[in-house]
């Protein structure tokens, strides 16, 4: 007779409706799984606390004081590294400058609408990672977190960008980051580092697009006295720096021949030479680097060595830009407001409606980095505390304005673009449309809402 592993479990779950907790008395019962139940999440704060449950399930409602208490809640079950699994299920159009929070402190978000399977299977999965370590098992899947080293990842791209940190920071290999200016590569290589096992040692950046491309090898790898004209002294390079931790190159795709011939030894053999020096140096540097070029356009054209490529591009990790994930837009305005009300002593509290709009209708150029400006200078002009579009850059204004009837833009087809092709467009101009209302964007597309967000899973649109 096998023992049943989750006997003596106890899950609580905090709801309105009653509902969650009558499926999952039916669904556990044949494991002995005790299911407890409240309205109210304060009320539960202290067994919390004291680790009295394995999984808590919030159901968040629309009480502000509610979703506030339950943020206070979160923060101390996290703050005391609590071994509660946390799930909450959430309406993901919440659009109130806490909705971050809540989410960033759960172990895994469901959002609504949910199926009774989904419930079940989400607490099953909890109760087999919380009892993982106890028993000595592997977990059964890589728990991916919703705010990861200062970074939001709630849409389904950036979840993927979440799992592939998490999966390069196992394993002690070369890593290329690739996406456009703006988007957080630099974010990523750094969370890499965290959370690897080199995370005790030297973090070093290097923007290589910076530097004169002459000096780039004698910065990288250092030089030695009268290496060349100017050379008055040793110089200590970069990678040296790094020893025995990592190595972050910048437009990787700018470094010059001899620079790339370097690095490749660095790679293959784990030494480097100095500029003018003639002894091996050891390497003890794991090398992460990114571009916002497509590097291998950059080798057709000889441009970039192709060894050095597939030396570099041992894991790729892609950073969506920030049009490809149009629901991000909201998360990280509600993120950043209450960031730059602290650091200039505002008291923001809302967006206008209009604000939103024209927020939602930018294609964001810059990315992730020209929206935190831009909330960063609407926050620190603002008179009161709403964000007025008259707050926003003219760029944004204009653009939205001499928009029109650009949302009602016709699909274009090409030949040779496959179905699956045409579908990802023409739902991504939808949420476009309807500005990010998925429940007005399932309307106009003619399917179901659940069938939308299996589409929106499907394609990787947030």
């Amino acid at each position: 007779m096998h023992e049943n592993p989750f006997a003596t479990s106890r899950v609580l779950v905090v709801e309105d409706s009653g509902n969650i907790r009558q499926l999952l008395e039916q669904r556990l019962a044949s494991q002995f799984v005790s299911v407890s139940a409240c309205s109210m999440i304060g009320r539960a704060g202290r067994s919390l606390k004291t680790g009295e449950y394995d999984v808590l399930i919030w159901d968040v409602g629309n009480s502000k004081t509610e979703q506030s208490k339950g943020i206070e809640v979160l923060h101390l079950l996290s703050r005391l590294s609590c071994k509660t699994y946390v799930i909450v299920i959430a309406d993901p159009e919440t659009e109130s400058f806490s909705q971050y929070q809540f989410r960033a402190n759960a172990h895994r978000t469901l959002t609504r609408p949910v199926t009774d399977d989904q419930i079940h299977e989400a607490v099953s999965l909890a109760l087999r990672h919380r009892l993982a370590p106890l028993k000595g098992e592997t977990q059964p899947e890589l728990i991916v977190p919703l705010e990861l080293e200062g970074m939001l990842g709630i849409s389904l791209p950036m979840q993927e960008v979440f799992k592939r940190i998490l999966e390069a920071a196992s394993e002690d290999i070369s890593v290329l980051i690739t996406g456009e200016t703006g988007t957080g590569k630099d974010m990523v290589a750094s969370a890499i580092h965290r959370r690897s096992r080199r995370r005790n040692g030297p973090y070093v950046a290097v923007n290589t697009g910076a530097m004169p491309r002459e000096l780039i090898a004698s910065e990288l790898f250092g030089h030695e006295k009268g290496a060349f004209t100017g050379a008055m002294e040793s110089y200590k390079g970069r990678f040296e720096e790094a020893h025995g931790g990592t190595i972050f190159l910048d437009e990787i795709s700018t470094i010059d021949d001899k620079a790339q011939v370097s690095l490749l030894r660095v790679l293959e053999n784990k030494t480097f030479r100095r500029v003018g020096g003639g002894k091996d140096i050891c390497a003890d540097v794991r090398i992460i680097a990114a571009t916002n070029e497509n590097l291998e356009q950059a080798v057709q054209e000889k441009r970039f060595r192709e060894d050095l490529f597939y030396r570099l591009d041992v894991f790729h990790i892609h950073v969506p830009a920030l049009r490809e994930r149009p629901g991000a837009i909201a998360l990280l305005t509600n993120h950043f407001v209450p960031h730059f009300n602290a650091v200039y002593k505002k008291s923001v509290r809302a967006v206008a409606p209009q604000t939103w709009t024209m927020l939602r209708s930018y294609s964001w150029p810059g990315n992730v980095r020209e929206l935190k400006n831009v909330i960063q200078r609407a926050v620190l002009m603002a008179p009161g505390e709403e964000l007025t579009p008259d707050l926003l850059p003219l760029r944004i204004r204009t653009a939205a304005n001499s928009e029109g009837d650009d949302r009602r833009q016709t699909l274009t087809v090409h030949p040779g673009m496959s179905l699956n092709a045409v579908e990802r467009e023409l739902i991504r101009m939808t949420l476009v449309a309807t500005q990010g209302n998925k429940k007005e964007a399932a309307q106009k597309l003619a399917i179901s809402r659940r069938t939308l967000y299996d589409k929106l899973k499907k394609h990787r649109l947030g």
